[in-house]
């Protein structure tokens, strides 16, 4: 049993200035999750040259994320914070539900939790919003969290380990891909990247990433048996070598054919700068210098009103087991 539920998105600069990007890249990119093991200066080199060089050229691209979003704020934190709202009001006052950010932006986790142990409350759901299992992901959240639930010894943890394969996720994902799509152009299922290194070891999250290609693909086929549907990853960072094949060279590949192109983005449950800059921007850059016809990108779930009321019913569930 549970009396509250916490969502936690992975976190964003609270604006874009470049003090606020400069302190969310050294939470972000400090993490031990996120590049995995980096070497022993990496966190110096990282806190006194890499961050405070990348803030201003990063600031840019986040002030053209929110001129672009439209929002008058960042949108991961407009649509994380909206969505929790409606979570709220489909579940009722009785369970509350509050929402964190991993990095950058507020409430932190221990924020969250302090508010709900004031409340009196003992045992917290803690749903990271990201579909797929991984190191960077769900288990940076599991890690983080757990380190946050010592704080406060009254509390415990029933922590939800993704829902790659949920037939909620997937069943809204494909219905914003049936509105968007002309049911002829190939169709990029673009995911976060994450090392080789990575997949090696046996992180989960390539599988669940093919899982749900897998899924998409057969439901598309339905409707087109020559659809060209493929999964791609974006956004490599460092040197070291990515889990391929990569959004930007297939995106070329397909200008280079003169068609058009749909790309989704199922890594993610809100846009953010990976959406709205580094596809929208970027890559349609990158298809269109490449001779492409029309670029289209499935906007993510958001605060979709089916997709908020349906998941609100399936995360308030009793029974619900460790992953969705």
């Amino acid at each position: 049993m549970f009396d509250a539920i916490l969502f936690v998105q992975l976190g964003s600069p609270e604006d874009a200035s470049p003090k606020s990007v400069e302190k969310y890249l050294v939470e972000f990119l400090g993490d031990r999750h996120t590049l995995g093991n980096p070497p022993f200066y990496w966190n110096w080199l990282l806190k006194h040259v890499i961050a405070p060089k990348r803030s201003v050229k990063s600031a840019k691209k986040y002030q053209n994320l929110v001129d672009r979003a439209g929002l008058g704020e960042m949108p991961l934190i407009y649509y994380t914070r909206h969505f929790a709202e409606g979570i709220a009001c489909e579940i009722g006052p009785k369970i509350p539900v509050r929402f964190a950010f991993e990095f950058g932006a507020k409430p932190s986790i221990a924020d969250a939790l302090r508010e709900l142990a004031e409340l009196d409350k003992k045992d917290i759901r803690v749903v990271p919003l990201y579909p797929q299992r991984s190191l960077v992901t769900t288990e940076a959240v599991r890690d983080l969290a757990q380190a946050e639930f010592q704080k406060f010894p009254k509390l415990r943890v029933h922590f939800v380990d993704g829902f790659p394969l949920n037939e909620i996720w997937l069943e809204e994902t494909l219905q914003g891909v049936l509105e968007y799509w002309d049911k002829k152009c190939p169709i990029l299922f673009s995911f976060h990247g994450t090392p080789q290194k990575w997949v090696e070891n046996g992180d989960l999250y390539h599988l669940d990433c093919e899982a749900e290609v897998e899924w998409f693909r057969k439901k598309l086929l339905i409707v087109n048996p020559a659809a060209d549907i493929r999964i791609t990853y974006q956004s490599r960072f460092g040197p070291v070598k990515w889990l391929g094949p990569f959004t930007s060279t297939c995106a070329e590949e397909i200008g280079n054919q003169h068609q058009d192109l749909l790309v989704v983005c199922p890594s993610f449950t809100a846009d953010n700068l990976e959406t709205i800059h580094e596809i929208d921007v970027e890559l349609q850059m990158i298809f269109k210098n490449a001779g492409g016809g029309k670029f289209t990108r499935v906007p993510c779930l958001n605060v979709r009103p089916s997709w908020i009321k349906r998941f609100a019913k399936e995360v308030a569930r009793d029974d619900l087991e460790d992953e969705l």
